[in-house]
């Protein structure tokens, strides 16, 4: 008989360090989620477990001041044996730790898990305040899970809790933690199951001073930079650290957040060897008093406007109904006296895509060309259904128009019929080949209906379900601004070097906003720099959306 083979241990990867030794002190943050422990359901990888748990222990042995965050999915069933077994894994795992909080995720919430949560893990809500010890955090994580629910929710109390972080001095670094994802995120298939009040608690985030964001959920881990004009925030998902669901390369993760004076540097740690994050590069930004710093973006005193596009969406055209008929005549007046040099429509031209609506249609459009101004037009879903296919494209133009002018190149995409669109693999590929054909010396833009991010005073239900991959295939192509009009409520922020703005209703009754009827003046200077203006119909009244950046082809 043959002498039995010694198996091979695999080594865990090396976990290098983020500061050379002899740096100046420094607050850790480790954070990992979705370990989905069971013994029953399958879905627990153990070995991918034991290995990160070595080298989150490396970390801790290096710093043992670091804080270790779990934001849930802590359990893969929230039976009360995945809850025995989890605590006595996690006990082990990391005996003695002082500085290990959790939060719960949907899973933990299945099978009335919310009501074992508290015997073995206590609240569902922590708040480290690290300045109390001569640190310069305030870290808030919050419950977002729903029980039996894949979908999240901040809700009332969870706002709250936020917005109680303005009381705190500007100059410590705020992060606010939660299970669901708060934007969609790319390499994860159809969007769904993120919180339904996203649009509202992005609002808040601002308010509050949040300087970073850790979500958790989709198995992925991203890091996106957003700012709303004045100030940034940086968006980051952990990813999984133990399930058998893992995405393509990403395989099982962990993060590390340091913030060293005036950096916060987040690191993603790939657990096994093929994982695409063994040597990732680190995110850093930098923050001062509360802000994470931007280049300017101050108008400079007579600088010549690049060109002016007012953007209008949701005109409901019909012969009665939601359609109010003097409200949008102001409107184009009041559009016309900006002497734009394109309107943008995004969609929802008319209200039912009946014959009748288009005859309406087709009136107005033939008043507005004798404005000799320019316009894109867009379809939204009410375009297309029951009989707007055939006739769009009879009496309005393509369902995918593309304008053109010495400074601007507009490329609309058609995000489909359905309530929650579409843009797809092939209409991105039309994206790239515009944008490498023509971003280097022209000002790109993309027209659509459903927006890629959610809108608030709204359910995040019919953004895109592609939105992640839409958004990271903007992003990282630099493409300077993506307009949409979905859900009759006007907002914009920044990812990256991309601005996002969506339009409110121009003419219908279906109001969402306090500012009723409106539309927006964006402003493109030389220099790269937006302004983003909201214009109310019934008053005249101008609101800045927002100033940004961006870079332009010169």
């Amino acid at each position: 008989m043959s002498p039995k083979k010694k198996k091979s241990r695999t080594k865990p990867p090396p976990v290098p360090d983020l500061v050379d030794s002899g740096s100046p002190p420094l607050e850790e943050v480790i954070v990992f989620s979705d370990s989905h422990i069971s013994k029953f359901t399958g879905l627990f990888h153990k070995k991918a477990f034991n290995t990160g748990v070595k080298m989150i222990n490396a970390r801790l042995k290096a710093n043992p001041n670091a804080l270790l965050l779990h934001l849930g999915d802590i359990t893969d069933s929230g039976t009360y044996e995945d809850f025995i077994f989890s605590k006595k894994l996690l006990d082990k795992s990391f005996p003695n730790n002082s500085n290990f909080y959790t939060i719960p995720g949907n899973h933990d919430m299945r099978n009335i898990g919310d009501t074992l949560w508290k015997d073995f893990y206590g609240e569902r809500q922590f708040l480290i305040d690290t300045s109390k010890d001569g640190g310069n955090m305030i870290i808030l994580g919050i419950d977002s899970s729903e029980p039996d629910e894949n979908i999240g929710r901040i809700g009332d109390r969870g706002i709250e809790a936020i917005l109680e972080l303005q009381s705190y001095p500007d100059d410590l670094v705020k992060v606010l933690c939660f299970h669901h994802h708060l934007l969609p995120i790319p390499n994860t298939g159809r969007e769904r199951s993120m919180i339904l009040d996203a649009g509202d608690v992005m609002q808040i985030v601002w308010d509050a001073g949040i300087d970073v964001i850790i979500t958790a959920h989709r198995h992925y881990p991203n890091a996106f930079s957003l700012s709303n004009g004045t100030r940034r925030c940086l968006l980051v998902n952990s990813g999984t650290f133990s399930s058998f669901k893992t995405r393509g390369k990403a395989g099982h993760t962990f993060v590390d957040l340091i913030l060293k004076e005036e950096d916060v540097n987040v690191k993603f740690f790939g657990i096994e060897e093929y994982s695409k994050f063994q040597t990732p590069v680190i995110e850093t930004q930098t923050m001062r008093k509360g802000e994470i710093q931007t280049e300017a973006t101050g108008v400079i005193p007579g600088e010549s406007l690049l060109s002016k596009i007012c953007q209008f969406s949701d005109t409901h055209f019909t012969s009665g109904g939601d359609f109010l008929a003097e409200v949008y005549d102001t409107g184009i007046r009041l559009m016309i006296q900006e002497q734009p040099n394109v309107l943008v429509h995004c969609g929802d031209l008319t209200n039912d895509a009946f014959p009748e609506d288009f005859a309406v249609a087709k009136m107005k459009l033939r008043e507005l060309r004798s404005y000799n101004i320019p316009y894109v037009i867009v379809p939204g879903p009410r375009d297309l259904q029951p009989f707007g296919r055939e006739l769009w494209v009879q009496q309005v133009g393509p369902l995918d128009p593309i304008y053109e002018d010495p400074s601007l190149r507009i490329l609309g995409i058609n995000t489909g019929s359905e309530q929650s669109g579409h843009v797809g693999r092939s209409r991105m590929k039309m994206i790239q080949h515009e944008f490498e054909a023509f971003g280097s010396y022209k000002f790109f833009l993309v027209l659509m209906h459903h927006s890629a991010l959610p809108i608030p005073r709204a359910r995040f239900k019919r953004a895109v379900t592609d939105a992640g991959d839409v958004i990271d295939f903007v992003t990282h192509r630099k493409v300077p601004l993506v307009l949409s009009g979905l859900d009759h409520y006007a907002t914009t922020m920044q990812i990256e070097d991309t601005i996002f703005v969506n339009a409110g209703t121009f003419s219908s009754k279906k109001i969402r906003s306090k500012r009723l009827n409106t539309y927006n003046v964006i402003s493109i200077y030389e220099s790269g720099i937006l302004k983003i203006e909201e214009v109310e119909i019934h008053s005249t009244n101008r609101h800045l959306l927002g100033t940004y950046r961006v870079p332009i082809a010169s």
